[in-house]
């Protein structure tokens, strides 16, 4: 069983632009709604990537709208079991993105109910599910359950799952809130620019290495065109990215998170190795795996449209093996 919980918005995807319009200029592009946040967009990875939707739960808040309905038909049109948290006042999360050809992606989001989030439905799930795997995704952004988090994961991990945490640059509050949760992750993922806002390190590398001595298992920092780089016991990796035709990055580092959990669950045969034990060669397998579902998610228009087992599986044919090669993979400091 695998849960996750996190942050979910609709986003409205502004695509196929030369550049974003000027102040009062009107620009035809396309525009379309889609399921977004890490909650759902990890959940609709997995299934896409061939976890029986049976084997996952997922939680996530939204408002007492149409919005929030949407995320869910969406979802459970996969066949993924949704528990909605329903804000009291707040509406369901929007994301407007706009992505421009040649340029990083460009978001305007509202937090709505993801700021109202509590952490006690997450702990009931969590004593009726005994998952495997946790995932919490989009931390940083989730109201009074990112303060309860160490406790989350405490009691996750008490019940044998591995917890993995995927953080977004924090809402009315300080990176200082997650260094009590870090003791208590098994794997952490997080882009470049969080790694050096949270560490105060430029180098991605530095950053993660940092985020381990922090109390993090092992951390995953994912560099969008230019790869990824982890530190994990007793290595540190580096990997350049899969080259693909990109259309629209939007929901990658979903689709990597959402790589790592499948892997993850092919090699945690049994309840309670929390993923510290695994080898740097398991490590290198899983992160280029988890590369080609990111890459794969980039080639099409919105957060899980492009994501599918086949895709990935044909990417590694053609791809894996030159990547498995150019992969560096160094002692960590003080092995």
């Amino acid at each position: 069983m695998v849960l996750v919980s996190g942050i979910a918005l609709v986003d409205l995807i502004g695509s196929g632009l030369a550049r974003p319009a000027r102040p009062g200029q009107l620009v035809f592009c396309s525009v379309r709604p889609s399921i977004g946040g890490h909650a759902c967009n990890v959940s609709g990875d997995l299934v896409r990537l061939g976890l029986a939707p049976a084997r996952l739960r997922t939680i996530f808040p939204t408002g007492r709208d149409v919005f929030g309905r949407y995320l869910a038909d969406e979802l459970g049109g996969r066949g993924v079991r949704v528990e909605r948290v329903l804000a009291r006042r707040a509406p369901t999360s929007l994301d407007l993105i706009l992505v421009a050809r040649g340029q990083d992606r460009r978001y305007h989001a509202d937090p709505g109910a993801n700021a109202e989030m509590t952490a006690a439905p997450v702990l009931a799930l969590l004593e009726r599910a005994r998952p495997l795997v946790y995932y919490a995704g989009g931390v940083g952004l989730l109201g009074r359950f990112d303060a309860d988090l160490p406790k989350v994961l405490r009691r996750a991990g008490k019940l044998g799952a591995l917890t993995f945490v995927d953080v977004v640059s924090p809402y009315k509050k300080s990176w200082s809130f997650l260094r009590p949760a870090l003791p208590w992750t098994d794997v952490f993922h997080c882009n470049a620019d969080e790694a050096g806002a949270l560490t105060g390190e430029a180098d991605p590398l530095r950053a993660a290495a940092r985020i381990r001595r922090l109390g993090a298992g092992s951390v995953l920092v994912t560099l969008g065109g230019e790869g990824a780089i982890a530190a994990v016991p007793g290595a540190v990796l580096r990997l350049p990215a899969f080259r693909v035709r990109v259309v629209d990055p939007t929901g990658a580092g979903d689709a990597f998170s959402a790589g790592i959990i499948m892997e993850l669950r092919r090699r945690l045969g049994r309840r309670g190795s929390r993923g510290r034990n695994l080898a740097p060669a398991d490590w290198k397998d899983i992160l280029i795996y988890a590369s080609a579902c990111g890459a794969v998610c980039a080639t099409g228009v919105g957060t899980t449209t492009a994501v599918e087992a086949g895709k990935v599986e044909a990417l590694l044919a053609r791809q894996g093996a030159l990547l498995a090669r150019a992969i560096s993979v160094r002692p960590a400091p003080g092995t």
